[in-house]
């Protein structure tokens, strides 16, 4: 499979091309590029969340902490929200980092097994609707512009994902011996039969997160118009 690096870097210039091309289309602003090409560039190392080595995951959690972070932080530091000590704004990170390492970590490395239901197309559904939900939810304002912003959040982290499985499968192939090595075809699969339970309580998720979602009708409209587009 490609490694820390290559995932990393392949992610970090497919989605910050997609996020070129959105800003170029008018469809977003800098800042909201720059997110999500964050964010989109964190999709990329998603599945491997379940991964068996430390370093690797602790470059992962980081990340993920640090999007964590970044999103409670533009929510609590709106015009709308009551005012926050600078104690609070050094305390609340500390936290959330802390909750990131010493408790969803240990709790991952429980239940996953490498290559397993976090190499699925169900996994960055899901983790795709979160992400939708979550940025709506912490939004300024729930308008048109939020839910685009949404979506296209989770459809970073969700294409992010996807190069990354497609990466591990090429890299599955050995071209010089031209061979098909024995880990083709357990990165990228539907989900995970396997763990039947998992996969069905992932299914039932996704199905609820469908349900409360934001309006799509404003994003899809914005993004079949690519009038404004400069190459």
């Amino acid at each position: 499979m490609a490694n820390f690096k290559t995932h990393l870097n392949t992610a970090a210039v497919t989605t910050g091309l997609a996020s070129s091309a959105l800003l170029s289309a008018g469809h977003i602003d800098l800042n909201n590029a720059l997110w999500l090409w964050f964010i989109g560039t964190v999709g990329g190392l998603l599945p491997d969340i379940d991964s068996d080595n430390s370093t690797s995951l602790d470059s992962i959690f980081t990340l993920f902490a640090l999007t964590v972070i970044l999103l409670v932080l533009r929510f609590i530091t709106d015009s709308q929200f009551r005012e926050i000590s600078f104690t609070e704004l050094i305390i609340i990170p500390v936290i959330l980092y802390s909750i990131m390492k010493y408790v969803i970590r240990p709790i991952f490395e429980k239940i996953t097994d490498h290559r397993g239901s976090c190499h699925s197309l169900l996994f960055l559904l899901l983790c795709a609707l979160l992400t939708t939900q979550v940025t709506w939810r912490l939004s300024q304002t729930h308008s048109q512009q939020s839910e685009i912003i949404a979506w296209l959040s989770g459809g970073l982290i969700f294409l992010g994902g996807i190069i990354h499985l497609i990466l591990d499968e090429v890299f599955s192939v050995d071209l010089r011996n031209v061979r098909i090595k024995n880990s083709f075809g357990s990165a990228f699969k539907l989900a995970d039969f396997d763990n039947k339970m998992l996969t069905l309580l992932t299914f039932i998720a996704i199905c609820i997160l469908l349900y409360i979602s934001p309006a799509s009708e404003s994003t899809i409209s914005s993004l079949t118009d690519w009038s404004k587009f400069i190459f």
